[in-house]
């Protein structure tokens, strides 16, 4: 099994965020979606609501999370409007515990092991900008098997390196929420904390 818990606040005075998360189960395969709508309020959840649609549609019908990224940067370039949202796209083999996360316009994510912690990826632009060369997601393969804790978070929630290093818990929900509590609501602001549940000890 596995654990997912989100934690998500909006910029002050909307009521509406402009994030939005999804997750779901196909077989043996979990996918994680994290959704940054360009700019706050209904406008900028819708335009993350429409992707994390879109994604889901896609990954439920078996299109490869690779191929679900570039379908989208099309849908976007043909629309033409400007109008964006990052992409975090995690999945996990629960069979292995391996997992990829492909980043696409978002902020850093951050993968904790014991004690250490490891940032994925750089500032880059979101779909829908181009096609070919720079424009791409990001890829990482990494195992959730023992133990770590996987972080993605919307740029609203700043650098989070630091939270994520000083947290002693191993409980995703506890984490996403020490993510979001005392920042400034400059931002919609997101967190997401994702782990897979303790394997039962065998003799």
């Amino acid at each position: 099994g596995y654990r997912v818990s989100a934690s998500l606040r909006p910029r002050g005075g909307e009521h509406l965020c402009g994030d939005q998360v999804d997750h779901f189960e196909v077989g043996d395969e979990v996918y994680l979606l994290l959704c940054d709508g360009m700019g706050t309020g209904e406008p900028a959840a819708g335009l993350s609501a429409d992707c994390v649609h879109l994604l889901g549609d896609l990954l439920r019908a078996g299109v490869a999370p690779l191929d679900a990224l570039r379908i989208l940067n099309g849908t976007y370039l043909l629309r033409g409007d400007g109008c964006f949202s990052t992409v975090d796209l995690l999945h996990i083999d629960l069979t292995s515990g391996e997992a990829e996360l492909l980043k696409w316009g978002a902020a850093p994510s951050y993968l904790r092991c014991g004690d250490t912690v490891k940032k994925l990826g750089t500032a880059s632009l979101p779909p829908g900008v181009g096609v070919g060369g720079d424009h791409a997601p990001e890829r990482y393969r990494l195992s959730l098997r023992g133990g770590e804790m996987l972080v993605l978070v919307s740029d609203g929630a700043g650098d989070a390196e630091s939270a994520v290093a000083g947290f002693a818990g191993d409980s995703p929900r506890e984490l996403a929420a020490l993510l979001i509590a005392g920042l400034p609501a400059e931002d919609d602001m997101t967190a997401v904390a994702v782990a897979l549940a303790p394997r039962a000890s065998r003799d």
